[in-house]
């Protein structure tokens, strides 16, 4: 009789727990990669799910940050009616072909707009609006005026700065580029200012305009303190020197904080002989006298 023990596989306990090892083996390697895809895909939506968020907020912070800087700008267009005379060239050279007129009138304006409109404390409904501003280099060689101001339209924000051609009479590129800023500062301070819907008188916004070219180290402000001033009548914001009453303006501020800023709001809608007793919150004749009298 056959013994039936000669007919087992010898390997075959082996080669079954083989076979049970490998299928483990297998089923652990699948979990283990089945574990890892579906990490890797969880990883990979969190990831994208991040990226999308930080796109949307990069986009909005743009945004916010464009509509800020629309905001501060205004449309520039630069005409030179002289380009045939020698200034006219060198404006055209020097001012003209490398923008250095654009980025004047933008550093001008900046300057005018943060002095009589601090952020913190007027709201855009309160602020002059700005759309357009056209700057011509004129004909006109006049000394006597340099810059002049005008408006194109109704709604009062489309305005043209007419800068007599005499400013590059100087061939020293330095000064006339001190006289080109100095004008455009003016012509930029009258823009940013109320005007009482022109009622206002023009000598005190001649004295608001040089007030503001003197703090931008362009004023031509003369200090007559002390004594009596011819120049002025009463109310010292009357004189025909510009300079004059810039001075008594900055008096003004330096005693009553913040005087520049009110008077220019009181005279967003409306003028009156108390507009500038409610800047000040007294008579100005009472600082008008006390001005008078320092030595």
């Amino acid at each position: 009789m056959e013994d039936p023990h000669l007919f087992r596989p010898l390997l075959a306990p082996t080669a079954t727990t083989s076979s049970s090892s490998a299928d483990a083996a297998g089923t652990a390697c699948a979990d283990e990669n089945d574990a890892d895809y579906h990490s890797i895909n969880h990883l990979s939506s969190n990831t994208s799910i991040t990226f999308r968020l930080l796109a949307v907020i990069v986009l909005g912070v743009i945004s916010i940050w464009a509509n800020h800087e629309a905001s501060k700008g205004f449309d520039i267009t630069i005409i030179n009616e002289a380009k045939d005379s020698p200034a006219g060239r060198r404006f055209e050279l020097f001012y003209i072909s490398n923008d250095k007129a654009t980025r004047i009138l933008l550093n001008t304006s900046s300057f005018a707009e943060n002095i009589l409109y601090p952020n913190t404390n007027f709201s855009l409904d309160s602020k002059k609006q700005v759309q357009h501003v056209t700057l011509r280099l004129t004909t006109n060689t006049t000394q006597r005026i340099l810059v002049a101001v005008d408006t194109t339209n109704e709604s009062n924000d489309d305005f043209v700065i007419s800068l007599s051609s005499s400013v590059m009479s100087d061939t020293n590129i330095a000064n006339a580029n001190h006289a080109i800023v100095s004008a455009l500062q003016r012509g930029m301070a009258r823009i940013w200012l109320w005007d009482g819907q022109s009622r206002a008188p023009p000598s005190l916004i001649q004295g608001l305009v040089e007030y503001i070219s003197m703090l931008a180290g362009f004023g031509d402000a003369k200090n007559y303190v002390g004594g009596e001033l011819p120049e002025f009548g009463h109310i010292c914001w009357d004189s025909k020197d510009a300079g004059v009453t810039a001075r008594f303006l900055e008096f003004c501020e330096v005693n009553h904080k913040g005087f520049i800023q009110r008077l220019n709001q009181g005279m967003r809608q409306r003028w009156d002989n108390r507009t500038v007793d409610d800047a000040l919150g007294m008579e100005a004749k009472y600082l008008c006298d006390s001005y008078k009298m320092l030595s």
